[in-house]
Protein backbone atom coordinates (compact mmCIF):
# COMPACT_ATOMS: atom_id res chain seq x y z
CA UNK A 1 0.00 0.00 0.00
CA UNK A 2 2.69 2.41 0.68
CA UNK A 3 4.63 1.73 -2.43
CA UNK A 4 1.39 2.30 -4.52
CA UNK A 5 0.92 5.83 -2.63
CA UNK A 6 4.17 6.63 -3.18
CA UNK A 7 3.85 5.86 -6.68
CA UNK A 8 0.60 7.43 -7.06
CA UNK A 9 2.15 11.03 -5.55
CA UNK A 10 5.20 10.30 -7.50
CA UNK A 11 2.86 10.31 -11.02
CA UNK A 12 0.02 13.35 -9.72
CA UNK A 13 0.29 16.63 -11.91
CA UNK A 14 2.43 19.21 -10.09
CA UNK A 15 5.25 16.07 -9.45
CA UNK A 16 8.68 16.36 -11.24
CA UNK A 17 8.41 14.41 -14.05
CA UNK A 18 11.91 12.59 -14.81
CA UNK A 19 11.83 11.69 -18.62
CA UNK A 20 14.66 9.85 -20.82
CA UNK A 21 15.45 8.17 -23.72
CA UNK A 22 13.92 4.64 -23.29
CA UNK A 23 12.71 1.46 -25.70
CA UNK A 24 8.95 0.96 -24.87
CA UNK A 25 8.85 -2.62 -25.94
CA UNK A 26 11.99 -3.47 -23.71
CA UNK A 27 10.24 -1.37 -20.90
CA UNK A 28 7.03 -3.60 -22.06
CA UNK A 29 8.97 -6.92 -21.78
CA UNK A 30 10.95 -6.04 -18.20
CA UNK A 31 7.40 -5.00 -16.43
CA UNK A 32 5.22 -7.91 -17.56
CA UNK A 33 8.17 -9.92 -16.34
CA UNK A 34 7.84 -8.89 -13.14
CA UNK A 35 4.48 -10.48 -12.76
CA UNK A 36 5.61 -13.84 -14.45
CA UNK A 37 5.45 -15.29 -10.27
CA UNK A 38 2.20 -13.93 -9.79
CA UNK A 39 0.58 -15.75 -12.84
CA UNK A 40 3.05 -18.60 -11.68
CA UNK A 41 1.36 -19.08 -8.67
CA UNK A 42 -2.44 -19.04 -10.09
CA UNK A 43 -1.71 -20.95 -13.04
CA UNK A 44 -2.50 -18.19 -15.32
CA UNK A 45 -0.90 -18.12 -18.37
CA UNK A 46 0.57 -14.99 -19.84
CA UNK A 47 0.77 -14.25 -23.69
CA UNK A 48 2.82 -10.92 -24.45
CA UNK A 49 2.55 -9.85 -28.08
CA UNK A 50 5.45 -6.86 -28.78
CA UNK A 51 6.04 -5.06 -31.52
CA UNK A 52 9.34 -4.10 -32.68
CA UNK A 53 11.47 -1.55 -30.65
CA UNK A 54 10.17 2.23 -30.25
CA UNK A 55 12.16 4.78 -28.65
CA UNK A 56 10.34 7.39 -26.76
CA UNK A 57 11.16 10.27 -24.21
CA UNK A 58 9.16 8.95 -20.98
CA UNK A 59 9.22 8.59 -17.20
CA UNK A 60 10.18 4.90 -17.16
CA UNK A 61 9.16 4.01 -13.18
CA UNK A 62 5.91 5.71 -14.07
CA UNK A 63 5.20 3.52 -17.31
CA UNK A 64 6.58 0.87 -15.73
CA UNK A 65 4.29 1.20 -13.14
CA UNK A 66 1.34 1.52 -15.55
CA UNK A 67 2.24 -1.66 -17.60
CA UNK A 68 2.74 -3.61 -13.83
CA UNK A 69 -0.44 -2.79 -12.69
CA UNK A 70 -2.33 -3.81 -15.94
CA UNK A 71 -0.93 -6.63 -15.80
CA UNK A 72 -1.50 -7.79 -12.25
CA UNK A 73 -5.06 -6.59 -12.35
CA UNK A 74 -5.85 -9.07 -15.16
CA UNK A 75 -4.52 -12.13 -13.05
CA UNK A 76 -5.56 -10.82 -9.51
CA UNK A 77 -9.11 -10.99 -11.98
CA UNK A 78 -8.88 -13.80 -13.63
CA UNK A 79 -9.75 -17.29 -13.02
CA UNK A 80 -6.78 -19.65 -11.81
CA UNK A 81 -5.38 -21.66 -14.53
CA UNK A 82 -6.63 -18.52 -17.19
CA UNK A 83 -4.85 -17.10 -20.21
CA UNK A 84 -4.16 -13.38 -19.86
CA UNK A 85 -3.16 -11.59 -23.30
CA UNK A 86 -0.62 -8.41 -23.50
CA UNK A 87 0.17 -6.77 -26.37
CA UNK A 88 1.70 -3.54 -27.40
CA UNK A 89 2.20 -2.20 -30.85
CA UNK A 90 2.54 1.06 -32.61
CA UNK A 91 -0.09 2.51 -34.64
CA UNK A 92 -0.82 5.26 -36.84
CA UNK A 93 -1.55 8.03 -34.70
CA UNK A 94 -0.47 6.36 -31.36
CA UNK A 95 1.26 3.09 -28.76
CA UNK A 96 -0.91 1.26 -27.60
CA UNK A 97 -0.38 -1.46 -24.60
CA UNK A 98 -3.69 -3.70 -24.25
CA UNK A 99 -4.37 -6.25 -21.92
CA UNK A 100 -6.92 -9.04 -22.21
CA UNK A 101 -8.09 -10.99 -19.71
CA UNK A 102 -10.54 -14.31 -19.42
CA UNK A 103 -11.85 -13.27 -15.76
CA UNK A 104 -14.91 -11.59 -14.22
CA UNK A 105 -15.70 -8.84 -16.00
CA UNK A 106 -17.04 -5.67 -15.43
CA UNK A 107 -20.29 -4.02 -15.18
CA UNK A 108 -20.84 -1.55 -17.15
CA UNK A 109 -21.96 0.93 -14.59
CA UNK A 110 -18.59 0.61 -12.94
CA UNK A 111 -16.24 1.32 -15.81
CA UNK A 112 -16.03 4.93 -15.42
CA UNK A 113 -15.36 5.10 -11.55
CA UNK A 114 -12.57 2.38 -12.33
CA UNK A 115 -9.57 5.11 -11.83
CA UNK A 116 -11.02 6.32 -9.00
CA UNK A 117 -8.65 5.92 -5.73
CA UNK A 118 -9.59 3.19 -3.45
CA UNK A 119 -13.03 2.22 -5.90
CA UNK A 120 -13.09 -1.10 -5.73
CA UNK A 121 -16.46 -2.92 -7.65
CA UNK A 122 -16.90 -5.57 -5.35
CA UNK A 123 -15.35 -4.85 -1.94
CA UNK A 124 -15.73 -8.73 -0.56
CA UNK A 125 -12.95 -9.63 -3.02
CA UNK A 126 -10.60 -7.38 -1.36
CA UNK A 127 -8.93 -9.59 0.45
CA UNK A 128 -9.31 -12.40 -2.40
CA UNK A 129 -7.35 -10.36 -4.57
CA UNK A 130 -5.12 -8.72 -2.40
CA UNK A 131 -5.47 -5.43 -4.46
CA UNK A 132 -5.15 -1.59 -3.27
CA UNK A 133 -7.65 0.07 -5.15
CA UNK A 134 -4.75 1.84 -6.59
CA UNK A 135 -3.28 0.56 -9.40
CA UNK A 136 -5.81 1.90 -11.65
CA UNK A 137 -5.78 5.91 -10.12
CA UNK A 138 -1.92 5.18 -10.92
CA UNK A 139 -2.73 4.43 -14.40
CA UNK A 140 -4.40 7.46 -15.03
CA UNK A 141 -1.78 9.46 -13.42
CA UNK A 142 0.77 7.66 -15.68
CA UNK A 143 -1.33 8.11 -18.75
CA UNK A 144 -2.41 11.84 -18.09
CA UNK A 145 1.23 12.99 -17.41
CA UNK A 146 2.74 11.16 -20.55
CA UNK A 147 -0.46 12.43 -22.73
CA UNK A 148 -2.48 8.93 -22.98
CA UNK A 149 -5.58 8.02 -22.21
CA UNK A 150 -7.14 4.44 -21.16
CA UNK A 151 -10.29 2.91 -22.87
CA UNK A 152 -11.86 -0.18 -20.74
CA UNK A 153 -14.02 -2.44 -22.52
CA UNK A 154 -15.59 -5.22 -20.64
CA UNK A 155 -18.28 -8.11 -20.75
CA UNK A 156 -19.35 -9.52 -17.00
CA UNK A 157 -18.33 -13.18 -16.83
CA UNK A 158 -16.29 -13.17 -20.10
CA UNK A 159 -13.14 -10.67 -19.61
CA UNK A 160 -12.22 -6.84 -20.02
CA UNK A 161 -9.53 -5.97 -22.17
CA UNK A 162 -7.94 -2.13 -21.15
CA UNK A 163 -5.68 -0.23 -23.52
CA UNK A 164 -3.60 2.39 -22.33
CA UNK A 165 -2.82 4.78 -25.44
CA UNK A 166 -0.09 6.94 -25.53
CA UNK A 167 1.01 9.57 -28.57
CA UNK A 168 3.59 8.30 -31.06
CA UNK A 169 6.12 10.56 -30.53
CA UNK A 170 8.83 7.75 -31.11
CA UNK A 171 12.33 9.19 -31.85
CA UNK A 172 14.55 7.63 -34.48
CA UNK A 173 16.49 4.96 -32.60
Amino acid sequence: LVEQLLTLARTEPGAEVTTQRLDLSELVRAAVADTVPLALARGTTLELFADAPVIIDGDRAALSALVRNLADNAVRYSPQGGTITLAWRRGADDLQFSVTDCGIGIDPQHISRLTERFYRVDKSRSRETQGTGLGLAIVKHVLLRHGGRLKISSTPGEGSTFTASLPNTSLPG
